[in-house]
């Protein structure tokens, strides 16, 4: 034994190389002679006379060695069934014989791992006893009963036990009688640790319990566990108390067990708990509980009298736990200041209960109103922060514009409060707004009211509360519209340069830059007057930030503000400052010894996409300079985890973690969040290079692609996998443009080569990783499309269609399988309320879908040839209106790929499903509605469609209406896009069929007009702008009205949609045409009629437009 000694004490030596060495030599020894390794550790541990640290090491490498059971070579493989079993006795023996807590506790923690390893029972199996280690619950259980032993012992015992139920609550439930008496008899323990391991048991049981047939026999002990918890509280230590709080945090099972019984005995409990307890981490727990139990099963606990109510008075309760000290407050900095926890643990919950209520919310909204009224009356700073923060955080869930623009008008009124925290909280607030409400509260009324308040609280005496408010007027600054915060430019950049050129803290130094790359975005080239003295001021900035590492997120916001700066002037303007500026972002990504989440890399690649987008093909130069540092970062992938790689990371280092098989061995790959993030901002930043460049990237477009190909595997992230296939279709449309047929070919090849594999390989395997599916259907969609036509042959397109139809197909089994077994397992009303689960199935059969739409685009002929009847079998089968809704979506989506892209070759085909289309078009569901809408639009072009236009023209008239005329709310966006749809098939039925039509074509006229402008739909928007810009430049009477009485309705649609996402470029350029085809005195009259802002924008686009004329 003196050997394995000294090397456990080896391994407890501050020498590095000492503990190295005994490392090596301990897994040599385990390697070479397994059985003699564990008998010399279970020996150490065995001897009391031996150092207690000393002890512990020993039951830390014997737990290592009896780990890992199942994988090849394990050490317990090679100890043979005797050694086992006496390895399995001895534990047992040491945890009922050891003095020392420490120690007892770590061979507990042995005897746990080995049995939740070695125990695998059926969920539906009920067993007397674990056959693979029968005397394991005897024993535990007797260790528990024996009034002789240890109170320790028996509450170590009791752990064991709660560790181990995952794999053994089925014993439990089949000893039912023996488990309610155990537990009975440990409640009524004198020892606080007895107590409240068997009330952690009673909740781990519960837990695990998914029958309410299981879950009836041990109910009767929730008295007692609740019980026991008030006795815990009250004890001057907090452990078993903390320790039984974690425990009880709900889950969907343990808010089922609790769910009849928490309104009489648990709900008493944890609000005196959370509002009174000497300790806030106790009071902080309690609370979670409240949340978690909500969280686990809404509808049943929220029903539960007072439950709701109560936990949200808690909530208020925490939201005054503020600190007193008002100087310290204010001479700390936001990002560095420690958080007053139960005020953050107040603000969460609030938004927990609020969001898990969900259609509900309006109850939450209902408590809420008088305390938050109370609060405010109330008149004391702590009341006016607690209401402030409510209002934030509830913000996101209200969904009426006349309640949210209520609810800011109480903000409002705290901007200006005397005291610096309500003028914090209350800036906070309106950020909050801004991001949840953007349109409510940037309205030409609101921003009137808001924008004066910033020019205040710039000078604001309180630096902290100045810090917050530049930091609200990113989120309010970015939705405000340049005609509204033009008025106000001038003061804000006489106030922002002064801070610029003082020496202001780093903190508000940071904010001051921000604020100004704020303006320059939404004033673009209103912006223009500030340039010249501005960029010496920021390019000074960057040369003596480049060496400071301290200072780097200062240096990254300053190449932020310098991009935006520089799309106000455009590539002309900033041509002279291009070259200095690009050297510095490179340089400063180059400086050595820089951490691995340095901010100035993420900003360097922002900000090189907003120049490239500003310089267009002028940026081509800087490419070859920048590339090869951004491809590097490709390379960047998740690496196995060893215990050399988890040892080297840092404490403070996030990670994320995946799971892989491969070659039947599952391997744990990790990589760090900082890598991961620098990865996504590469593949992110070449592809707004490929976009904006177009061909001029042609040549780089192969270096890309091979640099490209090593994230094609990536695993960690889907949404850094998507944007790579959404990238490489790029590079096929860069290539196609710049006259690169054989490499668009070679690129599509390439493609599919690696791609269509991964679908075989999942149906032959049986294995469906659909959002992994999902993302490479939609990068195949992707390639096609930007590809174009003649990269596919015929066989090409059949084995796509089918390697699509075959996916969904399989994905389609995969859903009515689990849907079938879970109609085997008992569920509750609110289980089969709840999300189906199937989302990333949903998801998949959408892509496979597309997947079609694409070969439809570029190769008709092929299509109808090889694959229409395969597509017309799934619409003829989801097309009827019995079908569940998702599925019935599939099939029109499909039947809108064909509208569009085969036009008349589908029109034989319509009578299988353009009726049911057209009459989805007032479907109960938006869902369906919208692409019902769509594929009128596009059956509207054909001729062939008018005996079916006045039927379909006033079913689209009525949804236009029923939308247009609903009150705003969040929760009718969908309904306005359905809406905005419904404009485009109108309108063309309007052109294409108005003989059909006739009797009622001026009141559709009117309908189309005065649903304009489009809300939601940006692709939508753009048609219907487009078709009223032609509409007003062809003077149509129907449009303009007698006399041209609808001219200022039209302008004032046209002027509200310029050059925003609802009017593409050429949309813009024809808005400006128009008006200088007005004429400047006719606008002058017409100008009369529309808002201030109207007004401002009229005169920036006829400015804008006469600019642009040829001279």
């Amino acid at each position: 034994m003196a050997e394995i000694v000294g090397t456990l004490r080896a391994l407890l030596d501050n020498d590095n190389a000492k503990r190295s060495a005994a490392e090596q030599s301990f897994q040599d020894a385990r390697r070479q002679q397994p059985a003699a390794t564990v008998s010399a550790l279970f020996q150490a541990l065995a001897e009391q006379q031996l150092e207690e640290p000393v002890r512990e090491q020993a039951a830390v490498l014997l737990r290592q060695c009896l780990g890992k059971l199942r994988d090849d070579g394990s050490t317990w493989s090679q100890l043979g069934e005797a050694a086992q079993a006496a390895c399995k006795a001895k534990l047992l023996e040491l945890l009922e014989l050891e003095p020392a807590a420490k120690v007892r506790r770590k061979i507990a923690d042995i005897v746990q791992s080995l049995g939740n390893q070695l125990i695998d029972l059926e969920e539906d199996e009920r067993p007397q006893n674990a056959q693979v280690w029968p005397e394991l619950m005897p024993a535990l259980m007797r260790m528990v009963m024996d009034r002789s032993k240890a109170d320790g012992l028996k509450a170590d015992a009791l752990w064991t036990v709660t560790e181990l139920l995952a794999s053994i609550w089925q014993i439990f439930v089949a000893n039912a009688n023996n488990t309610l008496m155990v537990l009975r008899m440990s409640f009524a323990s004198a020892s606080e640790a007895v107590r409240g391991h068997a009330g952690q048991l009673l909740c781990e049981l519960a837990d695990n319990l998914s029958t309410k047939e299981d879950r009836a026999t041990f109910v009767p002990l929730i008295p007692d566990v609740c019980g026991v918890l008030q006795q815990l509280a009250s004890s001057a230590h907090t452990t078993e108390c903390n320790a039984l709080l974690q425990k009880l945090q709900g889950t969907p099972n343990s808010s089922d067990f609790f769910k009849d019984s928490v309104g009489q005995h648990l709900l008493p409990v944890l609000c005196t708990i959370a509002k009174s307890h000497q300790s806030e981490e106790t009071q902080r727990l309690a609370l979670e509980v409240l949340c978690s139990l909500l969280e686990g099963k809404p509808k049943a606990i929220s029903n539960v009298p007072g439950y709701v109510q109560q936990t949200l008075e808690v909530c208020v309760h925490f939201l005054m736990k503020l600190s007193d000290d008002l100087d310290e407050w204010g001479q700390e900095e936001d990002e560095e200041a420690e958080d007053e926890d139960n005020f953050e643990n107040g603000k969460e919950v609030i938004d927990r209960v609020s969001k898990c209520m969900g259609e509900k919310f309006p109850a939450v909204m209902e408590t809420l109103k008088p305390a938050i009224a109370t609060l405010f009356q109330a008149g004391a700073w702590k009341q006016t922060v607690a209401g402030l923060a409510i209002l934030a955080t509830i913000a996101e869930f209200v969904d009426d514009e006349a309640t949210v623009l209520h609810m800011v008008g109480a903000v409002k009124a705290q901007l200006k409060a005397s005291n610096p925290r309500v003028r914090h909280t209350a800036w906070s607030a309106l950020a909050q707004f801004a991001e949840d409400h953007s349109e409510a509260v940037t309205s030409e009324s609101s921003a009137a009211e808001f924008l004066p308040e910033f020019l205040v609280g710039l000078d604001d005496p309180c630096q902290r509360v100045q810090s917050r408010c530049m930091e609200a007027f990113q989120l309010y600054g970015g939705e405000v519209e340049r005609e509204l915060l033009e008025p106000y430019v001038a003061e804000m950049m006489k106030k922002l340069g002064q801070k610029l050129q003082s020496s202001c803290p780093l903190g508000i130094q940071k904010k001051t830059i921000t604020f100004v790359a704020v303006l320059a975005g939404q004033m673009e080239d209103g912006f223009a007057p500030y340039y010249a003295p501005l960029m010496p001021i920021l390019k000074n900035l960057v040369q003596s930030l480049l060496h400071k590492t301290e200072e780097r997120t200062l240096l990254g916001k300053t190449f932020e503000c310098i991009s935006l700066l520089a799309a106000s002037v455009g590539p002309e303007g900033f041509r002279a400052d291009a070259e200095v500026i690009m050297q510095a972002m490179i340089q400063a990504t180059q400086v050595p010894n820089l951490p691995s989440n340095d901010p100035v890399k993420e900003y360097m690649l922002e900000a090189s996409q907003r120049i490239c987008v500003t310089m267009k093909g002028n940026f081509v130069p800087f490419v070859p300079h920048i590339l090869p540092g951004i491809l590097e970062k490709f390379t960047l992938a998740p690496k196995e985890a060893d215990q050399a790689l988890v040892s080297g990371l840092d404490a403070d280092t996030e990670v994320n973690v995946t799971l892989t098989k491969e070659n039947g061995q599952v391997k744990v790959m990790i990589m760090s969040t900082s890598e991961m993030e620098d990865l996504q901002h590469a593949v992110g930043c070449v592809h707004t290079f490929v976009e904006e460049l177009g061909k001029a990237y042609a040549p780089f477009v192969a270096q890309t692609a091979q640099a490209l190909l090593l994230v094609f595997d990536f695993s960690m992230d889907e949404e850094i996998r998507d944007m790579a296939f959404d990238t490489w279709g790029l590079l096929c449309q860069s290539a196609r443009e710049g006259g690169q047929a054989d490499v668009v070919g070679q690129l599509v090849q390439e493609f599919l080569k690696r791609i269509l594999p991964k679908f075989e390989q999942a149906g032959a395997e049986g294995r469906l990783d659909e959002e992994a599916l999902k993302t490479a259907a939609d990068g195949v969609t992707a390639c096609l499309k930007k590809a174009g036509p003649g990269v596919l042959s015929r066989e090409q397109v059949r084995h796509i269609c089918q390697v699509a139809l075959q996916a969904l197909s399989a994905s389609l089994k995969r859903r009515d399988a689990s849907e079938a077994e879970s109609r085997k397992r008992p569920t509750d009303d609110e289980d089969q309320e709840g999300d189906d689960g199937d989302e990333e199935g949903v998801n998949l059969r959408i892509a496979c879908c597309e997947m079609a739409g694409a070969l439809m685009q570029h190769h008709a002929p092929f299509f109808m040839s090889e694959c229409l009847m395969l597509c017309m079998e799934l619409v003829n089968r989801f097309i009827q209106p019995s079908v569940r809704w998702e599925d019935h979506r599939l099939a029109l989506f499909v039947c809108c790929d064909m509208l569009e892209h085969l036009g008349t070759g589908v029109t034989p085909h319509w009578q299988q499903f353009l009726p049911a289309m057209l009459q989805d078009v007032l479907h109960q569901s938006a869902a369906i509605r919208q692409p019902a809408c769509y594929g009128a639009s596009l059956a509207a072009k054909d001729p062939a469609f008018g005996p079916m236009a006045k039927a379909a023209a006033a079913s689209l008239s009525q949804l236009v209406v029923q939308a247009r005329t609903t009150a705003k709310k969040k929760s009718g966006k969908p309904d306005q896009a359905c809406a905005d749809n419904a404009l485009s098939a109108l309108a063309e039925i309007l052109v294409t069929h108005h003989q059909a039509i006739a009797e009622g074509e001026a009141q559709l006229w009117s309908v189309w007009l005065n649903g304009l402008p489009c809300q939601v739909d940006s692709e939508e928007g753009i048609k219907n702008h487009r078709t009223l810009v032609r509409f007003a430049e062809a003077e149509k009477p129907q449009v303009l009205g007698e006399a041209g009485a609808n001219l200022p309705q039209i302008l004032a649609i046209l002027v509200d949609v310029y050059k925003t996402e609802m009017a593409d470029d050429d949309t813009s350029r024809g808005i400006g045409q128009l008006v200088l085809k007005i004429g400047e005195q006719r606008l002058d009259q017409v100008a009369q009629k529309l808002k201030d802002k109207q007004r401002k924008k009229l005169l920036r686009i006829h400015r804008e437009a006469k600019e642009a004329r040829p001279a």
